[in-house]
């Protein structure tokens, strides 16, 4: 199942050719300083990319973005305040220290007893360090993880342009966990494959990109 970018295409290629793809493997998070260019070499950073609330709730993909088959639309939910942490936990299976806002949507494929379906989660924090630190923690522990079924087996995906990315598979399970600059981004496809889940974790890069920018994805 491929899944494709529609409205936002041009503007998210003109994004990728502009920004790094960490180290282009997909299947390890870059740890220590260098997981935050500018920070080791001492230079002067760009501000990183980053949303507010209402972006929260605008960079998450919508139902008619899923090119194959007919998607509920799906309600985003957005978490602020107290609950944050608890959702990032809840949500990613690890602590989130520093998170500040949550959104996530559920689409399902429609008319179908089937899983098919895709979760995007967005989770902002204050700092690019902070969200590199919890993507190092959830990649060590979704390597470690052992359930009764069975682990999760790292696969290479090309991510469109987050600043770093780890994706895994088990089954008809496949995850794309990311960070662009202080956010951290979640996407798992049930039933889409391997080229599926990387065409879900694009759309929902270049939605976000679009988003940060001060675009309309959707114009």
């Amino acid at each position: 199942m491929r899944t494709g970018v529609r409205g936002i295409a041009v503007a998210a290629a003109m994004v990728v050719a502009l920004t790094g793809c960490g180290d282009g493997e997909g299947t390890e998070a870059v740890t220590g300083n260098d997981a935050v260019p500018g920070i080791a070499e001492g230079k002067q950073k760009v501000p990183p990319v980053t949303l507010d609330e209402a972006g929260m709730i605008k960079a998450l993909p919508l139902s008619s973005e899923l090119t194959h088959g007919t998607y509920g639309a799906g309600d985003p939910v957005l978490v602020q305040g107290a609950e944050t942490a608890k959702a990032c936990l809840d949500t990613l299976e690890v602590e989130c220290p520093g998170v500040k806002t949550a959104s996530k949507k559920d689409l399902a494929l429609v008319g179908s007893s089937s899983d098919t379906g895709a979760t995007f989660a967005l989770f902002t924090f204050g700092t690019e360090e902070e969200a590199a630190a919890v993507l190092r923690t959830l990649e060590k522990h979704k390597k470690e993880f052992d359930g009764p079924s069975g682990r999760y087996t790292p696969v290479k995906v090309e991510s469109g342009g987050a600043d770093e990315w780890f994706a895994i598979e088990r089954k008809d399970f496949v995850g794309v966990y990311m960070r662009i600059g202080t956010v951290l981004s979640y996407v798992i496809t049930d039933d889409f494959g391997r080229e599926g889940a990387e065409g879900a974790a694009q759309l929902q890069v270049g939605r976000l990109k679009v988003v940060a920018g001060g675009g309309d994805p959707d114009a």
